[in-house]
């Protein structure tokens, strides 16, 4: 139970990263939305997203490139190679974003996988949820999450950064969300994302054939409150503590229920 689930919340990551907790609350709901919309719902794609973040901007935070419009320009315009064809292009496509994406070319390439109208507006590249959108839809495409659940946290970085700068902090970072969420135990906790989730609906919707379900379940790896409602009518009933934890004991408990419905 557990073993690829993904189960921190925005403090838990806060302190395994050593972001600032502030920012990790207002952005880690984006990210974890984007990631499910991008099927990025197992531990390892996860701690992947999470400690290319923390690498790539400490302050957990969308963000312009660090530079001056001269840099910009002299890095940038007329690379043909990011679609840079118009006067202006490399400072008015600069990075932006938690990965910073770069180039009219990659703007207007998902600006359209979101639409976004991010050729026309780049800076929209900043906000929560496209900055987030741009960063698991980036690591959908480049089939990064295989790479991490190979454990090759070597390849997961080279298809971010180009090569292996900043590496070191990468995986230390990837070491330390690993040992957070083995901390938490097998408990599947409210927010949890992963393949065990959709088990735990699975047998909460039988369950709920015989014993009514305070709202429906759609069967996703997301924890939500939806899910956390269903866990407690299921405690509730059984009398367990209704703590919306699904530890050992609750988990034995489903399954016997189940077992015994069929």
């Amino acid at each position: 139970m557990a073993g690829t689930t993904f189960n921190l919340d925005a403090a838990g990551i806060a302190e395994a990263t050593g972001c600032p907790p502030a920012n990790v609350a207002r952005f880690w709901p984006a990210i974890q939305a984007a990631c499910l919309a991008s099927g990025l719902t197992d531990r390892a794609s996860i701690i992947a997203v999470l400690a290319t973040v923390a690498t790539e901007v400490g302050a957990f935070e969308p963000i312009h490139e660090f530079g001056t419009p001269a840099r910009f320009t002299k890095l940038y315009e007329g690379r043909d190679d990011l679609g840079n064809t118009e006067p202006g292009d490399g400072i008015r496509y600069h990075g932006r974003g938690f990965i910073q994406l770069t180039g009219r070319a990659n703007y207007r390439s998902y600006g359209e996988k979101l639409a976004v109208a991010l050729e026309d507006e780049p800076d929209r590249a900043l906000e929560a949820d496209v900055a987030a959108g741009v960063l698991a839809r980036y690591f959908k495409d480049r089939k990064i999450a295989a790479d991490a659940r190979k454990g090759d946290w070597e390849q997961v970085r080279r298809k971010v950064n180009g090569g292996l700068n900043g590496f070191d902090r990468f995986s230390s970072l990837v070491t330390r969300l690993e040992q957070a969420t083995e901390a938490q135990g097998a408990a599947l906790l409210p927010g949890a994302i992963g393949p065990d989730v959709i088990e735990l609906k699975r047998l909460l919707v039988a369950w709920g054939k015989s014993h009514p379900l305070p709202k429906p379940l759609k069967l996703t790896p997301f924890f939500g409150e939806a899910t956390t409602e269903a866990v407690k009518a299921f405690q509730r009933a059984n009398r367990i503590q209704p703590t919306g934890r699904v530890g050992e004991k609750t988990w034995a408990a489903l399954e016997n229920a189940v077992k015994a419905i069929h």
